[in-house]
């Protein structure tokens, strides 16, 4: 992308400020929020659609795309974060339903830190690797909104209420749909 000299970006801005810069055309805000949130895009889209980190790629870039071609689809009145998970969140079921996926998650390619602890012995080593296996087992099977629901509660420490914006359903839905995941992984 070429940069106008004159498109400077302040030392932290808020999302809300580069969204207004992006509505501008400033290419450096467009950077700046990317960078921001691309991680924690991938990742929900990742886990949406059951560890594809390929389709999830390919989700995170269209919602930037999507972000660049059209930023007054957000509102102010809400919350930068939230309305960019709902985005995600809505690109990745569309894509599982269309891809018809059905289940593979690897919580090992889901977390940052896969080596073991110097101070664990191999059988603990054994017995962890085996939870993170009988985990996965368990959680490639709830619905994808309850995946969803999950990481956004978790992963992203949103309020019940922020997920629930986020997933675009109510509040009691998104308890809902928090309480039958966890139901469901404590029961099996």
């Amino acid at each position: 992308m070429i940069k106008n000299p004159t498109d400077k970006i302040s030392a932290d801005p808020s999302d809300a400020s580069l969204m207004k810069e992006i509505i501008n055309g400033s290419e450096v805000a467009f950077e700046t929020l990317m960078r921001r949130h691309e991680d924690s895009v991938f990742w929900l889209a990742n886990r949406i659609l059951n560890g594809n980190k390929e389709e999830a790629r390919d989700t995170a870039q269209e919602v930037f795309i999507r972000l660049w071609e059209n930023p007054r689809a957000w509102k102010p009145t809400a919350l930068f974060t939230t309305w960019l998970y709902r985005v995600t969140t809505n690109r990745a079921l569309n894509k599982l339903r269309s891809m018809k996926l059905k289940s593979f998650f690897s919580l090992t390619d889901y977390t940052s830190d896969n080596f073991p602890s110097s101070d664990e012995t191999p059988d603990e080593r054994m017995e962890s690797k085996e939870d993170e296996v009988d985990f996965e087992k368990k959680f490639s099977k709830l619905p994808a909104r309850q995946k969803a629901a999950l990481h956004l509660r978790y992963r992203e420490e949103m309020s019940v209420a922020d997920v629930a914006e986020a997933l675009g359903v109510s509040l009691k839905s998104a308890e809902s749909l928090l309480f039958r995941a966890r139901k469901t992984l404590r029961e099996s």
